[in-house]
């Protein structure tokens, strides 16, 4: 059943993970077992152990790549030094919700990579939530510093944003159209964010 591979060790731990990636996204963590993942990477059992202790242990790297990717793009966006602070924080709750979304069309159980009750994913989404926060801590403190925005606390105010747009994340984000999402998400836009926006000296009524 084992082939021989000219990688090597990477080739076999690389394998082993593409598998896995393909059984979780068509069966989920609860129903896919090592057995499983052997015989999609047509190893031996034995040799799936060689590279991962467990299988919490293959589903907590896939899962932390799926939120590394989700990541990037949100840091991608908050990188935007050509736009105002609050469109780039605009941005970056846009880059999350269409990064978890294009995530939900691969695969009937693709979703449970990123929320579960999987204690791996647990594991990596709380890493992830601790990344997301630290970013947009940055971004709001940035933008106060710059008199775009209205943020005495950063922290708090990252937190805030965060509770205020947690639908938009998962698992709420799943449980509606991607139209209804981004249609909904805009409208939170306008309401939540342009708040923040730093007003500067009072003006005259037409000036």
């Amino acid at each position: 059943m084992e082939h021989g591979y000219p990688g090597g060790e990477r080739e076999r731990r690389q394998r082993i993970l593409e598998a896995t990636e393909r059984l979780l996204r068509r069966y989920g963590p609860a129903k896919t077992t090592v057995a499983d993942i052997a015989r999609e990477a047509e190893i031996a059992v034995g040799a799936v152990y060689l590279e991962f202790a467990s299988k919490d242990a293959i589903v907590e790297e896939l899962s932390q790549g799926e939120h590394r990717a989700v990541m990037a793009a949100m840091r991608a966006a908050a990188a935007r030094d050509d736009v105002p602070f609050c469109d780039r924080l605009r941005a970056v709750f846009d880059a999350r919700a269409r990064a978890f979304l294009e995530l939900a069309g691969s695969g009937a159980h693709a979703c449970d990579l990123v929320h579960c009750q999987s204690r791996a994913v647990k594991a990596a989404h709380a890493r992830f939530l601790d990344e997301e926060r630290a970013l947009l801590r940055d971004l709001v403190a940035r933008g106060a510093g710059a008199g775009e925005l209205d943020a005495a606390d950063a922290e708090l105010t990252a937190r805030a944003l965060l509770r205020a747009y947690a639908s938009f994340a998962p698992p709420w984000l799943f449980q509606g159209s991607r139209e209804e999402v981004e249609a909904m998400l805009s409208a939170v836009h306008r309401i939540v964010l342009y708040g923040l926006v730093g007003r500067g000296p009072a003006r005259e009524p037409g000036g």
